[in-house]
């Protein structure tokens, strides 16, 4: 009976691990489209962002990150754009919300 209780534990505890360690790993979409006005979509490399000098909680926690997709001076003014300058990253205009590509090339 001992045996079969602690041969229990050990699964228990082995299939808890192998979860969380799932879990761990989906960090979401690796891109996005934010469409905040409705407009102009912006392009969210969300792998890109993802590691390096960037947590997840400077969006997720730090600011409101279902905010930023959805109120456009919100983003601009608190979130993507003041993150990018503050960090020295790309942020003009074209670098997030892409111009539409003509149906045919040099048309």
């Amino acid at each position: 009976m001992k045996k079969l209780v602690l041969c229990a534990a050990a699964c228990t505890m082995l299939f808890g691990f192998t979860v969380g360690g799932a879990m761990a790993e989906d960090k979401g979409p690796a891109e996005m489209i934010l469409n905040a006005d409705g407009k102009k979509p912006a392009k969210f490399p969300h792998a890109k962002h993802q590691g390096g000098d960037i947590s997840c909680d400077a969006c997720h926690k730090d600011l409101d990150a279902k905010k930023m997709a959805t109120v456009k001076a919100y983003a601009h003014k608190e979130g993507c754009k003041n993150c990018h300058k503050t960090m020295g990253a790309p942020a003009k205009c074209n670098d997030c919300h892409p111009k539409k590509k003509k149906a045919i090339e040099g048309c």
